[in-house]
């Protein structure tokens, strides 16, 4: 007699393989976010070292910077230094074109009493001339004086002006007393002092006039030795300093060395008004270029 064939029954359990499927899915995300935070690191890591490799450039590109800009200044410190070392300066002054009197419109004259005659005689503008009666090189530096200006001291007048050009003559009020050592000593201050306060202003040193026979035996003598002497020490600041020298001297002496008793005042130190009118012409044919 034939077995029966037993019947196999299937059972189908809605959503039994749903277990499986969440295990793999939920390994899928925490391997990604694992993934995604290794390489959040790894760009904070990179992010973090670029930043410093940019900002040590940065600051070696400064400090390279810097240096440069430092070592520019200092060159051109230097090239100004050895310009004005080098300037080529021809003393006595040459003659040269001569300039009209609106010339003096840019200048300031700074002396004692026989520059306050450019003024009394209407040659100079008063407004450009510093000087007073009694005025001496130990002076020059400290004491005060009326001026356009105020009461000021000659540098600060100097300073307020601002000329394009300075003529001084001081020594004929001191050589008589004074050292000539000292005379010099404080001839150079005031020259560095105005030198300073208007680098861009030409500085001219006159030499100092000479004197008449009859005064060098007066009761209050004047060597012309002496101004020469003065004068020759004048010339020697002029060109170690680079300042501009005119030989006012050479122009109002005589065939002697002297100053001719027809040209001078009757103190035979001060001049009458041909002597500055010649003065004056002497000037204005000896600028410097």
């Amino acid at each position: 007699m034939a077995k029966r064939r037993q019947k196999r029954s299937y059972t189908y359990v809605r959503g039994a393989t749903r277990p499986v499927i969440r295990f793999r899915f939920k390994v899928v995300v925490v391997i990604f976010i694992i993934i995604t935070a290794a390489c959040f690191a790894i760009y904070m890591t990179g992010v973090d070292f670029g930043g410093d490799e940019q900002g040590s450039y940065t600051a070696t590109w400064l400090e390279e910077s810097a240096d440069t800009v430092s070592g520019d200044s200092a060159s051109e410190d230097d090239g100004q230094a050895d310009t004005a070392e080098t300037v080529n300066i021809e003393n006595p002054v040459p003659e040269s074109e001569p300039m009209s009197q609106t010339y003096f419109g840019k200048c300031m004259f700074v002396g004692d009493s026989i520059t306050v005659g450019l003024s009394d005689y209407q040659l100079v503008p008063m407004k450009n001339v510093l000087a007073e009666i009694g005025m001496n090189i130990e002076k020059i530096n400290t004491e005060t004086m009326q001026t356009a200006y105020g009461n000021t001291t000659v540098l600060d007048a100097l300073t307020q002006s601002a000329p394009e050009n300075v003529y001084i003559m001081l020594g004929s009020n001191g050589i008589a007393w004074l050292s000539i050592d000292d005379m010099i000593a404080e001839y150079s201050k005031f020259t560095e002092s105005v030198r300073k306060a208007l680098p861009d202003t030409k500085i001219y040193i006159q030499s100092i006039p000479p004197v008449t026979a009859a005064r060098e035996t007066a009761e209050s003598p004047i060597s012309n030795a002496d101004i020469n002497e003065y004068n020759s020490r004048l010339l020697d600041l002029a060109n170690e300093k680079g300042y501009y020298y005119v030989d006012v001297h050479s122009a109002l002496a005589g065939a002697d060395g002297t100053l001719p008793v027809e040209d001078a005042a009757d103190d035979g130190m001060h001049f009458n008004k041909t002597t500055y009118d010649d003065m004056i012409k002497y000037i204005l044919s000896h600028v410097a270029k």
